[in-house]
């Protein structure tokens, strides 16, 4: 994939600015996410988490301070450490590289399903529990008009002169200061084709074919990314919140969802390895992983052929964080080339940090489900934060439901 392919989608998404929408957040809080705000993550907590999952820049990313290319200044790093994250999200071995490296003892990984239930969290009050969070990036300016993440300081992140030049200086942060750039990949079709026959390779196929392997169709638990496949099988935007495009995608999603076994976020690839599921609606996370094993070699990954979601997840640093040095320290650590190499080759979703694919196997490199070809780019569609858009919140409502 060129450089100069990826730079032009990123600006595509830039111009098309977010509207007041998406940073009124406390407003448009769903009924159900209030619940969930006020009775808990729905995460799971461990201080030993069982996680598995371009052009040449300038030293730094923030606007305020520019990065120096030597090592971080020396400071005293706490002994704890509060990652609220998506599940398998960081690589073990990195994981515990980082506690030797720092001496960190306690390294505690909280997880959410989707960005919806991360803000509802926060939305409930949750500020000054946790050091790091992993937003999506649409979502990074709800979260600084709200006050739940804080600049990040630049001075003490050096590495962050690798992030590709593309990624930078984008709507969701403009100048730069409240998130790091940490994966981006694509939303797509996952098919057993041992079981699947038919051909599934756009979303429009994808609900065709669904009532034929009812009860055998496994989606995350995202409401951001489900509503990709019903739009874009109607050749809409998927940031639409036309009423009547909502409408229509409503239709789709109402006779998909007795056909659904699960949404499910974080253990979507284990039901297709197990065959429970033979079809999904999922990231390439693991599933990549199942098709490189000769026992499932039959599973295919496809970025569907009628456009899908290009997203980007960065990290971020929550406001009052209760160990900020060992943050900074974490996210320093983190975009090492051969450490961020590590990452990509675990949880299989394209690095923005350009030093790091030197140390990547050029297989992955060559992976178009990973570093999408140009043709592919080409279709491919940024978010909006669009999540509180209330016919939106409705449709999904009544889509959880109505499953199973």
């Amino acid at each position: 994939m060129a450089d100069q392919d990826l730079d032009q989608m990123l600006r595509r998404m830039a111009q098309t600015k977010v509207s007041r929408r998406g940073f009124l957040w406390a407003s448009g809080l769903s009924a159900s996410a209030a619940v969930l705000a006020a009775c808990g993550p729905g995460s799971s907590s461990s201080a030993s988490p069982a996680a598995t999952t371009a052009p040449s820049v300038s030293a730094g990313t923030g606007g305020s301070a520019s990065a120096s290319p030597s090592a971080a200044a020396a400071v005293e790093v706490e002994k704890d450490l509060f990652m609220y994250n998506w599940g398998d999200y960081v690589d073990p071995e990195n994981i515990e590289a980082f506690k030797q490296q720092f001496g960190v003892e306690t390294f505690t990984y909280d997880t959410y399903a989707s960005n919806e239930e991360m803000m509802a969290k926060f939305q409930g009050g949750a500020k000054g529990q946790w050091d790091l969070v992993a937003p999506t990036a649409e979502f990074v300016p709800a979260m600084v008009e709200q006050g739940f993440i804080q600049k990040i300081d630049w001075s003490k992140i050096p590495n962050a002169k690798y992030i590709e030049a593309p990624f930078k200086g984008l709507w969701w942060d403009p100048k730069d200061e409240y998130q790091l750039p940490k994966d981006w990949g694509t939303t797509g079709i996952s098919v057993r084709t041992k079981v699947v026959k038919e051909e599934v390779k756009t979303w429009k196929q994808f609900f065709e074919v669904a009532p034929k392997y009812s009860g055998r169709i496994v989606i995350v638990d995202s409401p951001g990314d489900v509503f990709v496949a019903p739009l874009k099988a109607l050749g809409y935007s998927l940031n639409s919140v036309d009423p009547t495009e909502l409408g229509k995608a409503r239709e789709l999603l109402m006779g998909l969802a007795p056909h659904v076994l699960a949404l499910d976020s974080d253990q979507y690839n284990t039901k297709i390895e197990t065959e429970e599921a033979v079809l999904g609606l999922t990231w390439t996370g693991g599933i990549l992983e199942l098709r490189d094993k000769p026992e499932t070699a039959d599973v295919q990954y496809y970025i569907p052929e009628d456009g899908t979601l290009f997203w980007l997840d960065t990290w971020a640093i929550p406001a009052e964080p209760p160990h900020p040095e060992a943050a900074h320290a974490f996210l320093n650590f983190i975009q090492e080339p051969e450490v961020q190499a590590k990452e990509t080759m675990t949880n299989q979703y394209a690095t923005c940090n350009s030093e790091a694919k030197k140390f990547i196997d050029p297989a992955m490199l060559n992976d178009p489900a990973i570093f999408v070809p140009d043709d592919v780019l080409a279709k491919l569609e940024g978010a909006q934060d669009v999540s509180t858009d209330p016919l939106r919140l409705q449709i999904w409502e009544e889509f959880k439901s109505n499953i199973g």
